[in-house]
């Protein structure tokens, strides 16, 4: 969990947030939450969050974000505006929970239908050449029982 001002200063984070990013809760208050941009969202990406929040609205989405150690993660976040009684905005709380082990589970998952689909495409393709040569052999067996083939033609076809 993160908290900012109303500029994006950090003002507080919580224990998971040291625990993920690497980042101790003194390193980090005062600072903006940029520290964590790992430059795998595009700058339109940012400029869709900042208006939603701006808006007064709620943003949720997945981000990869960079650790101090300088590895990726991946996170669910979702984005609040906090308000006073105005209505005016003083504050964002950030909710997020790493789903790099998830992310990383789905991909070896596709890859793993990838390799089966093509291993039953394989399948097929063979099946299928075995069906042909058992035609082409059982038409050359057929050829080497007539008795007028000649014997170079029964030797062509015997190899």
């Amino acid at each position: 969990m993160v908290v900012t001002d109303r500029d994006g200063t950090i003002q507080y984070v919580n224990p998971a947030f040291e625990r993920v990013t690497g980042y101790a809760q003194l390193e980090v208050l005062g600072q903006n939450p940029r520290v964590l941009k790992s430059g795998k969202q595009s700058d339109a990406f940012y400029l869709q969050l900042w208006k939603t929040l701006l808006d007064g609205k709620v943003w949720s989405g997945h981000l990869v974000n960079r650790r101090k150690d300088g590895s990726l993660y991946e996170e669910e976040a979702t984005i609040s505006p906090v308000v006073d009684e105005d209505g005016a905005v003083v504050n964002y709380v950030a909710v997020k929970r790493d789903v790099t082990a998830e992310h990383s589970l789905r991909q070896q998952l596709a890859h793993a239908q990838k390799l089966e689909a093509v291993g039953q495409l394989a399948g097929g393709v063979a099946h299928d050449f075995n069906n042909l040569l058992t035609v082409v052999l059982g038409n050359c067996n057929e050829l080497l029982e007539l008795p007028e083939l000649p014997s170079a033609a029964r030797s062509a076809v015997h190899d």
